[in-house]
């Protein structure tokens, strides 16, 4: 069991300049460390244990873009229970609510929040932070133990402490070709889970209105930072299924037509139509794989077509794979590969969200099995 949000009051954290302690003078902070330095103390190892409130089993990884500085960390709660969450480092604890953290959502779930010096009032020096929702994460402070930053960049200096994760490829003396296997197969299972929700949508709402259904939702998610509104994704849609259907009448007849040419001719046959439709490159890629991809599949299982299913199958293999996610950034370089296709960064995706932010580190397919690699 894993408790993503603490149901357990953190303790309150003891100086060890004592509780009733003042502060040091506000105005020395130009000397703090920087809070790079704080969490590479905090990613590397280097921040002493006797200072947590729980014992740490993932230091968790870099964090990317706005949010927490430290995502997916892991701690044993006194129950038992690992308690995933994030860690936001600060120079001062006083940063937190100056930065306006203190209600934003997207730091609701810290595990902890860590930094060089204390300098809230007597009152609330030593205790959690209050998070947006509600919640608490306990302030951790390491100038009490470290002393100076020259200590902690010492510290820090010193590199990792331990073996690191798991799941480095170097520790486990994996080959590449091994690796990649191992998160082919984690793709497949998370395109498994689209040929089922497809399944699933169909047998409630019918096959053109499941398509329509998954294709606005792709088109949506696909968006990123583009100004478009609703109406003109309405009209991207008209046009995908109006590629895809060309002189036919039956929709369905034409997506499943389209992916037959794909067992001679490649994901190509399928990314051609979504362009058409007006989808660049890398959306044509990820419509085709979220949308197209896990309808073929349903209704080749549906249906029993067998030629169908094997046309899929020769797309899916050959899926030409996406820009790199940010989210797997840090696992991909632990597992020390790069996708060169679909299968392989959809691994990843599977593998950081089934594993990796619920507390998973070490028993995954990547890691170890008494002491040995999982087959």
């Amino acid at each position: 069991m894993l408790a993503t949000a603490l149901a357990e009051a953190p303790a309150r954290y003891q100086s060890a300049r004592g509780p009733s302690a003042e502060p040091p003078d506000p105005a020395d902070t130009g000397t703090l460390p920087g809070e790079p330095l704080i969490t590479a103390a905090w990613l590397l190892g280097r921040v002493p244990a006797t200072l947590l409130p729980w014992p740490l089993l993932r230091a968790g990884r870099a964090g990317r873009g706005p949010g927490p500085d430290v995502r997916e960390a892991v701690a044993l709660l006194p129950s038992g229970v690992p308690a995933a969450g994030d860690v936001e480092v600060h120079r001062t604890a006083t940063d937190f609510a100056q930065h306006g953290h203190a209600g934003d959502p997207r730091y609701a779930s810290l595990l902890l929040h860590l930094v060089w010096r204390d300098d809230r009032g007597a009152a609330e020096r030593g205790g959690p932070v209050r998070l947006a929702g509600g919640g608490l994460a306990p302030t951790i402070a390491l100038e009490p133990a470290l002393g100076s930053r020259a200590r902690l960049e010492a510290a820090v200096a010193l590199g990792p402490a331990g073996l690191g994760e798991p799941c480095a490829a170097s520790r486990l003396g994996r080959a590449p070709a091994e690796t990649e296997a191992l998160l082919r197969l984690e793709g497949r299972r998370r395109l498994g889970e689209r040929v089922w929700r497809a399944q699933h949508l169909a047998a409630e709402v019918g096959w053109e209105a499941a398509w329509r259904t998954l294709l606005d939702r792709a088109l949506a998610a696909s968006a990123g930072r583009r100004a478009e509104s609703a109406a003109a994704r309405v009209a991207l849609a008209d046009a995908v299924g109006a590629a895809f259907a060309g002189d036919r009448i039956d929709l369905l007849r034409g997506v499943t037509e389209v992916v037959r040419s794909a067992e001679g001719s490649g994901p190509a046959a399928i990314i051609v139509p979504l362009r058409t439709a007006g989808l660049g490159v890398v959306r044509a890629r990820e419509v085709g794989w979220n949308v197209v991809l896990p309808v073929a599949v349903a209704l080749a299982a549906a249906y029993g077509d067998l030629g169908l299913a094997h046309a899929a199958h020769a797309a899916i293999e050959r899926w030409p794979a996406p820009p790199p996610y940010g989210k797997t950034r840090a696992l991909a370089a632990l597992a020390e590969v790069t996708p060169h296709d679909a299968l392989t960064a959809q691994g990843l995706l599977r593998m950081q969200d089934l594993w990796c932010t619920r507390g998973g580190c070490g028993h995954c397919p990547l890691s170890p099995v008494d002491g040995r690699a999982h087959s």
